[in-house]
């Protein structure tokens, strides 16, 4: 699966960091085409004063994000960066998980907004909210998990050496649960059964044998299965068109996606986000083509 990541400041000028390092910009905010995350880190607050006057130049910033969100962008936010949020009214009556050492200043600037200090994350609607910097790699994880899939998010943890809360969904047998990490790196693309059973240093016989004693279904039918799941999170999660999700799922041909989907869920992809996924303005999301 391909991702396409752009760093953007609100003129466009290189943005300086805390440390006093500058970093550069790939450009403004002037694009307006659909973006599946924004990401907003945490910056520097100061007093008061320098707050609020930080809060009203980001009026543009504000307008821009809300536009984002119309089109379906999941925002995160870090620490500080909430504050953005909450001038902007997207937090409403969400509780944001707020550090203690700002939630005095916070309140002063937003007296009706719920915070919540027990929280280090919170995730409601197109919101992620951390704390602060040290919860920012769960932020990010979550967001895997909600903009692609579970295994998806399982897999990039393992990885990186975090534990995931799932992770009894891998196989107690060892060359299952390989496998299975192997396939959930891969299955948006081509999948060759006998180049995993030559990394795991097995058959392809042998390799089916165990996924059938460990998960009930061959390899191929759990390369089908993580691909549903994948479908169904970006169905509810977000507005891209079915076609385009098929091909982000692994399905050159978006009919077979279709006639795969309609197999396993019973009802076809346009009727499933209808059920499951209702727009801000009560709106199903228009499909450009019908199943």
């Amino acid at each position: 699966m391909e991702t396409r990541l752009r760093i953007l400041s609100a003129d466009g000028r290189p943005v300086t960091m805390g440390n006093g390092r500058t970093l550069a910009v790939d450009g403004a905010l002037n694009d307006e085409s659909p973006l599946a995350f924004i990401w907003l880190p945490a910056f520097c607050v100061g007093n008061r004063e320098a707050l609020e006057q930080r809060l009203a130049a980001a009026t543009p910033l504000i307008d821009w994000l809300r536009r984002r969100i119309e089109q379906g962008a999941i925002i995160g936010a870090s620490g500080t960066a909430s504050m953005l949020l909450m001038a902007g009214g997207f937090t409403g009556k969400t509780a944001v998980p707020v550090s203690r050492a700002l939630q005095p200043l916070t309140r002063a600037l937003f007296p009706r907004q719920r915070l919540e200090e027990r929280f280090s994350l919170v995730d409601h609607g197109n919101l992620l909210i951390s704390s602060g910097i040290s919860h920012d790699l769960h932020l990010i994880i979550r967001v895997l998990e909600r903009t692609l899939s579970p295994d998806i998010a399982r897999w990039v943890c393992s990885i990186i050496g975090q534990d995931y809360e799932e992770e009894n969904l891998l196989a107690p047998d060892p060359l299952v649960a390989r496998a299975q990490l192997w396939i959930e790196q891969r299955f948006t693309g081509p999948i060759n059964m006998a180049e995993l059973a030559q990394h795991l240093s097995t058959s392809p016989a042998t390799l089916n044998r165990h996924f059938q004693r460990g998960l009930g279904l061959s390899p191929k039918a759990y390369v089908s299965q993580l691909r549903f799941q994948a479908a169904v999170r970006m169905l509810e999660k977000s507005t891209r068109t079915i076609d385009t999700i098929a091909q982000l799922v692994g399905y050159s041909d978006s009919r077979l996606f279709r006639a795969m989907f309609r197999q396993k869920a019973g009802v076809t992809a346009s009727q499933w986000r209808a059920a499951c996924r209702v727009m801000p303005d009560g709106q199903t999301p228009d499909e450009e083509e019908a199943d």
